[in-house]
Formats: C-alpha cells, sequence, structure tokens
C-alpha cells in the first residue's frame, strides 16, 4: 500500500491571493480625487471710525427732597466726530450717604435742556432713567456721523428715601458709550 504526501494547504502564492481577495471584498469602493480653483478679485474691508466726544464743564448742587421733583445738574454737548453712527448708551454711579436713594433721568436731545425732564420723549432722544444702584429703563439712540446733540442730567430722590437724609450726599458718575452701528 502506497500513502500519499499530504500537500501544505496554501503556498506563498495562495496566501498572497487570499490576502489579495479580502483586501478588494473589504475596500470601501473606488476612490478618486477632484480638486479645483478658480481666482477672484480683489476685494477691501475698511473699518469706520468712531468718535464721541462730550463738552461742557460745572453742574449744579441743587438740593432734592424725598419724592420731590427732579432738578436739572448738568448739561453737556455730545458730538460724534467720527465717519460711522453710533448707538449710545449710559450707566451710573453713586457713593455716599443718599447712593441708594438718588434718581437720575439722562436724556440725549437736539432741544435745549429744561429744568425738568420732558413729559414726553421726542422720537430722536435716549432716555435713561434710573437708580444709580441699577438702571431701571433703558432707550437707546443712535447719533449719527457729524451731529451734535445736548446731554442733560436730572436728579431726583426716591419717594422711599430712608429718614434722616438732611444734609447727606452722594457723588454721582456718569458713563456714556458710544458702539458703532451697522451702515
Amino acid at each position: 500500500m502506497s500513502r500519499k504526501k499530504a500537500k501544505a494547504p496554501l503556498g506563498a502564492a495562495g496566501l498572497i491571493a487570499g490576502i489579495v481577495a479580502i483586501a478588494v471584498v473589504m475596500a470601501p469602493g473606488t476612490l478618486s480625487n477632484f480638486v479645483s480653483s478658480t481666482q477672484t478679485q480683489p476685494v477691501s474691508v475698511s473699518t469706520g471710525d468712531a468718535g464721541l466726544v462730550i463738552a461742557g464743564s460745572g453742574g449744579s448742587n441743587s438740593g432734592v427732597y424725598p419724592g420731590g421733583p427732579a432738578q436739572l445738574i448738568a448739561t453737556r454737548t455730545v458730538s460724534n466726530t467720527g465717519d460711522v453712527a453710533l448707538s449710545l448708551a449710559s450707566g451710573f454711579g453713586a457713593s455716599g450717604g443718599l447712593a441708594s436713594s438718588v434718581i437720575l433721568t439722562i436724556s440725549v436731545q437736539t432741544g435745549a435742556c429744561a429744568a425738568t425732564p420732558p413729559a414726553s420723549w421726542p422720537g430722536d432722544s435716549g432716555r435713561w432713567q434710573g437708580k444709580t444702584n441699577g438702571l431701571t429703563t433703558a432707550v437707546a439712540t443712535t447719533i449719527t456721523p457729524g451731529a451734535t446733540r445736548n446731554l442733560c442730567v436730572w436728579q431726583s430722590l426716591d419717594a422711599n428715601a430712608p429718614n434722616g437724609t438732611q444734609g447727606q450726599t452722594a457723588a454721582v458718575t456718569i458713563t456714556v458709550t458710544g458702539t458703532q452701528t451697522a451702515p
């Protein structure tokens, strides 16, 4: 009886063919790469020049009493010296014994400042009013390039100011900022 020798299951060629077959089955598909380009004309991007000038000096140390009428304490001119429109905003601060009871009303308007705040506000004026410990009302206003407006500041004392306010003071700080608006 003769016995046949067992052949090797796969030779080197069979192993390579198996790997290629597995790679073809596992491959995600045909790969290609497309590149396209085009050239555009150059463009310029520029920003505007924002300029805000507040001018004037002095003020009033008008006395006020709890719940009494507002008193005009400062008048300034606000000018937009830049070439873009500015949206104006205001912030208040105060220190001293009456700091938490002082109410400020600020208006940016085209006309002169009256002794007391106007009962109605023209469409082009901004008005901010609030206690110095927190702004309660804000109406934005925009000032165009080259324009000048009057900034009027009135103060009054909250009707619920604590007893013993006679002779006390508050040092008030007002910050007006201008932010460039989109054309």
